[in-house]
């Protein structure tokens, strides 16, 4: 089927209705009523629990069992008529058998990616990309990497440019800055007070999955550095994981570490609203969304020199600070210099929110949509 740039009938295949996920077909569907867009997930929680109810009209789990979600899928492709197939990537079995179909029966693929280059990856694994990935990346018609880095890692495996549009992934940006902007300084009190904050603490913030590739164990050092130096710090770590213990260990031993879990919806942006700065220790991150939400709350953000969205969203010494992963000493002075200077932290926080203004759902669906149509035209 060859559409215009008319109504397009696209089918989108993710690996879980994380919420951003949910959020940017929102904005597709009420920016582009033209557009009939039916989308699967693969799974309701892989990389951890998402509130999701499935819509058996639009918006659906495949089934659990690998044979039965391809049969779905391949029924879906040849009753379905769509004139574009759009993949979350290609790492997951099913989006590779998706893709395979896809385009075995002259469908068009867009394919998304959040994927940069792996540090110190192995060898063999290096050599089986380097003969697969420039043989697999021919099949889709278009690409849609996160930002910058991303789009270099296609590049690296000879994906040519003109098949690479950059979609800007982000999160509801607009709704993150309202509700933060909307809460008064006695608002902001309450919270703390709720959350085991003083009110005069330098209030770092850490939101992600307690995992070790996030780091956590160098963030609670380095905050021991800067504990020494400043006495008026504290450290907010949201979040759940293999590493909780670790973390429950250090709040319950210092006053100055508060670990209320994972938070979601209100209160978890009531926890960016009354932070100082906002941290993200990673030893690898394939893009790093929660900086994008930091930014949306106006705060300045610290992060490692392996975080996705560096290159777009941090400006060093702009919009944060950006310091070499797995080095707690440079962590620290980072949180340090943060900590000691409030005119810094107010021109940061001015900056990233000038910054991530322009990174909203509805530029990320535009984009989205102009590279579908883009791909789709004769």
């Amino acid at each position: 089927m060859t559409a215009g740039v008319g109504c397009l009938r696209v089918l989108a295949v993710y690996i879980e209705p994380a919420a951003y996920i949910l959020d940017l077909i929102r904005v597709l569907r009420e920016q582009y009523p033209d557009i009939e867009l039916r989308v699967y997930f693969i799974a309701k929680g892989v990389s951890q629990p998402w509130m999701f109810s499935p819509d058996e009209a639009s918006c659906t789990l495949l089934p659990a069992r690998r044979s039965a979600a391809i049969g779905r899928l391949r029924r879906e492709l040849v009753m379905g008529g769509y004139d574009l197939v759009h993949l979350a990537g290609w790492g997951h079995p099913l989006l590779l058998a998706t893709m395979l179909l896809s385009r075995l029966q002259g469908t068009v693929v867009a394919v998304e990616s959040d994927t940069q280059m792996m540090v110190d990856s192995l060898s063999w694994l290096t050599r089986l990309k380097r003969l697969g990935h420039p043989l697999l990346f021919r099949l889709p018609t278009v690409f849609l990497p996160g930002g910058q880095r991303q789009a270099k890692y296609l590049r690296h495996y000879g994906v040519p440019l003109e098949r690479i549009q950059i979609a800007q992934m982000t999160v509801d940006v607009t709704a993150i800055s309202r509700h933060v902007t909307g809460i008064s300084a006695a608002g902001r009190a309450r919270i703390r007070t709720r959350l085991g904050l003083s009110g005069s603490a330098k209030v770092f913030l850490f939101v992600g999955r307690l995992e070790p590739e996030k780091g956590i164990d160098l963030l609670l050092a380095a905050f021991g550095q800067v504990k020494a130096q400043h006495d008026d710090v504290a450290l907010l770590i949201i979040g759940d994981g293999a590493l909780r213990e670790l973390v429950s260990g250090a709040a319950a031993t210092d006053q100055a570490i508060q670990a209320p879990g994972r938070l979601q919806g209100e209160s978890l942006l009531d926890a960016y609203a009354v932070a100082d700065a906002f941290v993200l220790p990673s030893r690898f991150e394939p893009w790093g969304l929660v900086v994008n939400e930091a930014m949306a709350a106006g705060l300045p953000v610290i992060v490692t020199d392996r975080a996705g969205c560096g290159e777009d969203l941090v400006e060093a010494g702009r919009t944060g600070l950006v310091v070499p992963a797995e080095d707690a000493s440079a962590l620290a002075s980072a949180l340090s210099r943060l900590a000691r200077d409030h005119a810094l932290r107010e021109t940061m926080s001015r900056q990233a929110l000038e910054k991530i203004a322009g990174w909203t759902l509805e530029e990320e669906a535009a984009r989205v949509i102009a590279a579908w149509r883009e791909a789709l035209s004769p």
